[in-house]
């Protein structure tokens, strides 16, 4: 047991050190939410401020504190998106194994299967959760510096909800790209990925602007739920505050801008997204065992019972 967890961690080393070596990978895992940020100061941010500056007009609340809330709402869609980019990113480092014969060395070593399964998924959770964090503590210092309404338990809250959003975006991208046989696939999936997925968990724009289609096709995305809590989060504060001075506007701006999910016709909030998020955790890490384990040993199966060619089944009779 002692080898095998040396093992682990010479092997997260080693993909740790391949992923950093490739500096394109690194600057290409951060390029959604950089997207994001331009986005939000070239075009959306003025115009979301002037659309909740003008349904707030005549209540007394500044211009400083709508820009604050629709910070929160623009910093929380980059944070989660971050996470579930990155993570994709990062997946580069297994099929660059795969395609290159090394993950077939691997299997055939004396190492054990979990051992090199379980290395490039710590891997993949340690990349991503380093550049999130450092991510977030820009977000941060944007945020002192142009208007702080976090709580300290707010603060902390941001902190493990990045925790859990980086659990969730490593398994689902395991799941995911473990059906992806090459690099160039996997670049284009994370191409498409890093567009659309902004859209769909509300980064670019709020949720409740959709279609109602849309709205419960996303609550099938636990990326959703993670950007459900970010928003709690970050636009909480500064949404108190508002609703001081304008009170009969707060449950307004909460439907409005997603701090409260329509899930399936009953609003949720920040409490029961958590457990949401938690419970597809749960099923997401079933399903990578499965897919991990149960499938090969399933296919190399088939495959004694099924022979391929004439040959090989004159070989088994």
């Amino acid at each position: 047991m002692k080898n095998d967890f040396v093992c682990l961690g010479n092997l997260i080393g080693r993909e740790i050190k391949i992923f950093l070596k490739d500096k394109a990978s690194v600057f290409f895992s951060i390029l959604a939410p950089i997207i994001i940020l331009l986005l939000y100061f070239l075009f959306l941010g003025d115009m979301q401020v002037s659309s909740v500056e003008a349904t707030l007009k005549g209540t007394g609340v500044s211009r400083d504190l709508i820009k604050s809330f629709i910070d929160g709402w623009m910093l929380a869609g980059v944070v989660s998106v971050a996470c579930i980019t990155v993570s994709f990113s990062a997946y580069n480092v297994v099929l660059s194994d795969k395609e290159c014969g090394a993950l077939d060395d691997l299997y055939s070593s004396p190492v054990k299967r979990w051992v090199i399964n379980l290395s490039y998924y710590i891997y993949n959770f340690t990349v991503t959760m380093i550049i999130c964090f450092i991510l977030l503590v820009i977000v941060f210092i944007y945020v002192a510096i142009t208007g702080w309404y976090l709580s300290a338990s707010q603060a902390f809250g941001i902190i493990g909800m990045v925790i859990l959003s980086v659990v969730s975006s490593t398994l689902v991208t395991t799941a995911i790209c473990g059906f992806v046989k090459t690099v160039n696939a996997h670049s284009a999936l994370v191409g498409i990925l890093s567009a659309f997925s902004g859209f769909l968990i509300g980064a670019y724009m709020p949720i409740g602007m959709y279609p109602q289609a849309v709205q419960y096709i996303v609550l099938f995305i636990p990326g959703t739920y993670s950007a459900g809590v970010f928003r709690s989060l970050f636009m909480s504060g500064a949404l108190d505050r508002i609703g001081e001075i304008a009170p009969y506007h707060k449950e307004a701006l909460q439907d409005a801008y997603s701090i409260n999910l329509d899930f399936f016709g009953n609003k949720i909030g920040a409490d029961i997204m958590v457990y949401v998020l938690i419970a597809m955790i749960a099923i997401f890490a079933i399903l990578n065992v499965a897919l991990a384990f149960v499938l090969p040993k399933l296919k190399y199966l088939s495959a004694i019972k099924k022979p391929k060619n004439k040959k090989t089944k004159d070989l088994y009779e």
